[in-house]
């Protein structure tokens, strides 16, 4: 299905969704496997607490079939594709084009060392999301010696054969500001570029992730102003500016009932048009907050669905990005729209 007919097919879920409000998994975060040739400093890969089944947990491609036709009936029109490494799966070819062929679009989020090798295999995708968190010498004590330069040959390859690319940055002390640096690098690749926080937005001692209040509250204006002088921001302003005017500590979610004078909270919605699905059959309300969930081998995928939200914490909503967005997007705010548009530009 082309790409045009997707976008449409995504576009008439969303609608449909907000018109009857009805619960439907729009939105799938699918880990097709754990396995991964990066030990990033940030990432779960690298908890020895993990057992090694986990760690190295993947779908078989029989069994990635059934599953993204079962999440299809269910409503599914968009995929982010994610591991471990997604590339490292030995079908990841086969597993690209299946979801293609449904009519779902589909979002591959990569560490980019592998493009070069299995660019074929991944030309069909509708877009691809590099993880790349600075230059060299920010990126590479996170992710690894040689990552900066194998992640850019990754990002020029697939921007030069017309996948349209953006690039990622976890947030960390490290690169907190210095992203004007990464935003000149975006420009240059053409591949705009997005922001998150480390996926546990909670308490912790690491203090590479551990960011101030405060310090949060100068990187949103920064990060606001270059999008305002014209850098490839692919993150809306809207999302933007609700992170920068967050009101509570940022490693904390609003609940159920709180009050704030000066902000109203756009209520998220994962659990209720977003599932994340992990590589060892959990499925996710949220991968921010490591809320796991029921087993779709305990449950099956719809009674794990039909079972999610009572795994979901009391939240209305947190300082992700990645969340407000969403949820922005579902109600079809305006300009977090045509951000999504020029970020999934047509080919």
């Amino acid at each position: 299905m082309n790409k045009l007919k997707t976008l449409a097919s995504l576009g008439r879920g969303i609608l449909k969704n907000k018109l009857t409000s009805k619960r439907a998994p729009i939105f799938l975060s699918l880990f097709v496997t754990n396995r991964c040739n990066l030990r990033c400093k940030y990432c779960f890969i690298i908890d020895e607490t993990i057992p090694k089944e986990i760690l190295s947990a993947e779908y078989p491609v029989t069994q990635l079939r059934a599953i993204i036709d079962e999440f299809y009936n269910m409503g599914t029109r968009m995929i982010f594709m994610l591991g471990g490494e997604p590339l490292m799966h030995p079908d990841i070819g086969e597993i690209i084009g299946y979801i293609v062929a449904k009519g779902i679009y589909l979002h591959v989020i990569t560490n980019g060392t592998l493009i070069e090798k299995r660019l074929d295999e991944i030309r069909n995708a509708h877009a691809l999301c590099v993880s790349l968190d600075g230059p060299a010498d920010v990126n590479d004590p996170l992710r690894g010696k040689g990552t900066f330069e194998r992640a850019v040959k990754g990002i020029q390859a697939s921007v030069e054969a017309g996948i349209p690319t953006r690039i990622h940055a976890v947030l960390t002390r490290l690169n907190l500001h210095r992203m004007r640096e990464l935003a000149q690098i975006s420009k240059e690749l053409r591949a705009p570029l997005s922001i998150s926080p480390p996926n546990f937005l909670g308490e912790t001692n690491d203090e590479t992730l551990r960011i101030t209040k405060d310090e949060y509250k100068i990187f949103w204006k920064e990060f606001l102003g270059l999008y305002k002088e014209g850098f490839p921001i692919a993150n809306s302003p809207d999302a933007i500016v609700k992170c920068q005017d967050w009101p509570a500590d940022y490693h904390q979610f609003i609940r159920t009932g709180e009050k704030f004078p000066d902000y109203k909270p756009i209520f998220c919605l994962n659990g209720h048009t977003y599932a994340a699905l992990s590589a060892d059959g959990l499925m996710y309300n949220c991968i921010n907050l490591e809320c796991q969930g029921p087993s779709i081998h305990e449950y099956g995928i719809r009674g794990a669905w039909s079972k999610l939200l009572e795994w979901r914490p009391d939240c209305v909503s947190c300082s992700s990005i990645n969340c407000i967005e969403t949820a922005m997007l579902l109600r079809l705010q305006r300009r977090t729209l045509l951000s999504g548009f020029k970020l999934h530009q047509m080919r």
